[in-house]
């Protein structure tokens, strides 16, 4: 029987309660709600996603630890694993009997942020390992972007340049067991291409839970942390996942249903956004194969930013100055907020941010320096309020 849409609502509130239930510790008298860890980042999705925006805080205390939840340490190598031991997340949060992998704390130099682990529990970490922040993204509206087909997104690349402009975006591509490829929308850097794959990433990574598509129940524990190998897990059976498809499936519909954030429109703000070449990545919306548009102001390329934005290293399929482009819808909510934009929450405004674009938006910065003081202040304040 086909679904009907009070079938697509009743989904919708199902994962809404997902996404905001604490998960607890296996083994548990609640069997649907546990398998939490052994090693996490946080309890629930909501946690880092309030009510599906944007990091819960990018704020560090005077320590330069992180305040709250928000940010998390990747850990990668430029094959694409992560470290032997510490997996690819130094997890900040364990379960009694597992050996904590440590904290880690940020020192802010000429605004950019180093981060250093503390105290590591399994030892230094691997030579070979890099470690970049990232802050969690706002996730509201962007479920629309699967519903924009791949030849959308790909007659906007230009990795040659050819117009001259110096924006060379390109789609990341990733191959499929049956021939041609899914392009990367999701991500940082555009290392997922549906819904179910970044929430996926994010049950494993972030709550130390399995699903069909990571079915590992330890999460993020590698071989040579065998407490965490070894502790109780939430899986029904032997060989199923903590977390079934049909609640991954809820899940998504839920993401799905989430609505792009609204704004005011400004016709002589959205003037100077294309004027001074903003739009050229930040594309205010997208078509989608309905016949209608996601207005999230993204292009879903990666970009080169320049050296200022890179991580330490990069990886298969993203070089370190590459980033997708950010969508910045809800911007407005992440400033209300006082949550830092960018990927490290480095940037306390969109003026701070806009002077941290290199590489391909050099262009665009230069004329947004070149602004006399009022048209500046007008551009400014109309993506403040996207």
């Amino acid at each position: 029987m086909p679904a009907t849409a009070d079938d697509a609502r009743l989904d919708a509130a199902i994962g809404k309660a997902l996404f905001e239930r604490p998960w607890v510790p296996a083994p548990s008298s609640t069997r649907a709600n546990d398998g939490l860890g052994p090693l996490f980042d946080a309890r629930s999705c909501s946690a880092c996603h309030p009510a599906g925006g944007g990091a819960g805080t990018t704020a560090l205390d005077a320590a330069g630890r992180p305040q709250g939840l928000g940010l998390v340490l990747a850990l990668f190598r430029t094959d694409g694993g992560g470290d032997p031991v510490y997996g690819h997340r130094l997890e900040t949060m364990t379960l009694p009997g597992v050996p904590a992998e440590g904290a880690f704390a940020v020192a802010v130099q000429n605004g950019r942020r180093f981060p250093h682990v503390e105290s590591p529990g399994y030892g230094p970490l691997d030579p070979a390992t890099h470690m970049s922040l990232r802050a969690a993204p706002d996730l509201r509206g962007r479920g629309k972007l699967e519903l924009v087909d791949d030849a959308a997104i790909l007659a906007l690349e230009d990795p040659e340049d050819r117009d001259g402009d110096g924006v060379r975006g390109r789609a990341r591509r990733f191959e499929t067991p049956e021939g041609g490829s899914f392009l990367g929308r999701f991500g940082w850097k555009a290392s997922h291409p549906t819904l179910a794959g970044q929430a996926s990433e994010a049950f494993s990574l972030d709550l130390g839970l399995s699903t069909p598509l990571r079915p590992e129940p330890w999460g993020d524990c590698t071989e040579a942390q065998t407490a965490c190998r070894n502790a109780p897990h939430g899986r029904e059976g032997e060989g199923e996942p903590e977390i079934s498809q049909a609640i991954v499936g809820r899940l998504v519909v839920y993401l799905r249903a989430l609505k792009v954030p609204g704004h005011e429109p400004d016709t002589g703000g959205a003037r100077l956004f294309a004027a001074t070449g903003c739009a050229a990545c930040h594309r205010p919306s997208l078509p989608t194969r309905d016949g209608g548009t996601v207005a999230l102001f993204t292009d879903v390329l990666l970009h080169d930013m320049g050296d200022g934005l890179a991580d330490p290293a990069g990886v298969p399929g993203a070089a370190a100055g590459e980033w997708r482009t950010a969508p910045l819808a809800g911007v407005s909510a992440m400033l209300e907020r006082g949550v830092g934009l960018l990927h490290d929450g480095r940037a306390a405004n969109v003026a701070e941010a806009v002077r941290w674009h290199g590489g391909e938006a050099s262009g665009a910065r230069a004329r947004f320096d070149a602004l006399g003081p009022a048209e500046r202040a007008r551009l400014i304040d109309y993506v403040s309020s996207l």
